[in-house]
């Protein structure tokens, strides 16, 4: 069989052709980036989370990409959000802070889920709660990597394991200063004070509050297992941090690079989602074992389900912070009636 002059030439640009596609489709550029999360100190999941991330891409872009890895020495969460929004910081695992866009309250949103199963779909890749955080993190000079669940809230208490609005009556609680954290703290029956939560401490050793809201499992052990008898998995909200880096510090790398980040961030968030619950649950059982009683609503489905109910009346505050429109995106998704 004879093979053209013609032929053997395209067969020969075939293959050069073929040869120089992975160089085309590998990126090029050098980049030193600055990455940091904030509140907890290394051996911790979040910096556990921000070295694997780094060290993966680093890896898979052959050394091209490297980086600085900060704790939380380095800002609190709003500082944090405020150096990645001006580029001091190139990436961030951290709170999102609404001081840049009110509507990263909906954060603090009570009771849009409460099973982690729901919190995959919700704010897992592709959910409905992502798809927003995409669009904002945009409007305040960010690109949205992911979400990091940390894992569902309640409330320790030295009184009494308060399980319903009337247990609940004449408890005062330390609540984060956000105003949908006060109101459903109302809704459920105790009587919520605004605290900063560097003052939890002294404000429960005090007298000043009999407990805190706010925070699961994890920050009730490491703040206050000495300071309370009680923990109640009210599983009121979940507490979200999310994966950003800085848009023009993204616009700087190539094609390939933001895949390659964009690939090794969404896994490293799926496999938290898994992560929070066995994190939650260990934590609940370390506070069992320091000698805390330790109640979760999910084993009282009735209670769950009045909190929920109570906790979700609140949620037309959010409309004049968030907008109505969101609030509405939320309502839709979770089978809420719109009024």
């Amino acid at each position: 069989m004879r093979i053209s002059k013609l032929s053997i030439i395209s067969l020969i640009l075939v293959a050069f052709f073929l040869s120089i596609i992975p160089q085309a489709m590998a990126g090029k550029s050098k980049h030193k980036l600055k990455i940091a999360q904030t509140v907890f100190p290394k051996g911790s999941a979040h910096m556990d989370s921000i070295e694997r991330i780094a060290k993966e891409i680093t890896a898979q872009t052959d050394g091209r990409i490297t980086f600085k890895i900060y704790g939380p020495e380095l800002a609190d969460w709003s500082e944090l959000n405020e150096m990645v929004n001006r580029g001091f910081i190139d990436m961030m695992l951290s709170p999102m802070s609404p001081s840049f866009d009110p509507r990263w309250n909906a954060t603090y949103t009570p009771y849009i889920v409460t099973t982690y199963d729901k919190a995959k779909e919700a704010f897992g890749a592709g959910g409905f709660m992502d798809e927003m955080f995409h669009s904002w993190a945009n409007d305040v000079n960010m690109v949205w990597l992911g979400t990091w669940l940390q894992g569902f809230t309640g409330v320790s208490l030295s009184q009494q394991a308060a399980l319903d609005p009337e247990q609940a009556k004449g408890i005062k609680i330390r609540t984060p200063p956000i105003a949908a954290f006060e109101c459903y703290w109302n809704a459920l029956g105790f009587t919520p004070s605004l605290i900063p939560y560097s003052e939890v401490p002294t404000a429960i050793s005090t007298g000043v509050v009999d407990g805190q809201a706010g925070g699961g499992p994890f920050q009730t052990y490491n703040c206050c297992r000495d300071l309370n008898k009680y923990f109640v998995f009210y599983r009121d909200s979940v507490e979200l941090w999310g994966y950003t880096i800085n848009k023009k510090t993204w616009n700087k790398l190539d094609k390939a690079d933001q895949k390659i980040i964009q690939t090794i961030v969404t896994n490293e968030a799926a496999v938290r989602v898994d992560g929070a619950e066995k994190e939650d649950m260990d934590y609940m059982q370390k506070l069992r074992d320091h000698g805390l009683e330790v109640v979760d609503l999910a084993d009282h489905p009735k209670l769950l389900n009045a909190a929920r109910d109570a906790g979700r009346t609140c949620w037309t505050k959010l409309d004049g912070i968030v907008g109505k429109v969101w609030m509405d995106k939320i309502r839709t998704a979770v089978g809420v009636e719109i009024k």
